[in-house]
């Protein structure tokens, strides 16, 4: 498993301040001595590793960034592509939704107006 730029700058950087906590210690006694060489050596490996991975992005790794860009140009038509076929099926799937409400309402018209009132339905009643 490759080690990610991120992760081995932050890894340096531990290491640096180990390394220079560890030399401080050898050689100062005092304590601010020791905090300043601990920062000093922290920032030092911080640096020499920062120059180093922007060094290996720029002149080792271009061609992996430059090959990736078809891909992911491929990768993102075929998205398009499905999100069109999913647009266009939820398009027919609202169509015919309407459809069915606007025949639900026409029916529900229709048999309200085929329906006897309840007044007319008492006067049947009466007649009985």
């Amino acid at each position: 498993m490759p080690l990610k730029m991120d992760n081995f700058l932050s890894f340096a950087i531990v290491n640096g301040f180990f390394i220079g906590l560890l030399l401080s210690f050898l050689k100062f006694d005092d304590p601010a001595m020791i905090v300043a060489g601990t920062l000093i050596s922290t920032i030092g490996f911080y640096l020499i590793t920062l120059i180093s991975v922007s060094l290996f992005v720029r002149f080792i790794n271009t061609h992996e960034n430059t090959s990736k860009k078809d891909a992911y140009n491929a990768l993102l038509e075929e998205y398009i592509d499905e999100f069109d076929k999913r647009e266009k099926a939820t398009n027919k799937i609202r169509g015919f939704l309407r459809t069915m409400e606007k025949t639900m309402r026409e029916e529900e018209q229709e048999d309200l107006r085929t329906k006897p009132s309840k007044t007319e339905r008492n006067n049947y009643a009466d007649d009985f």
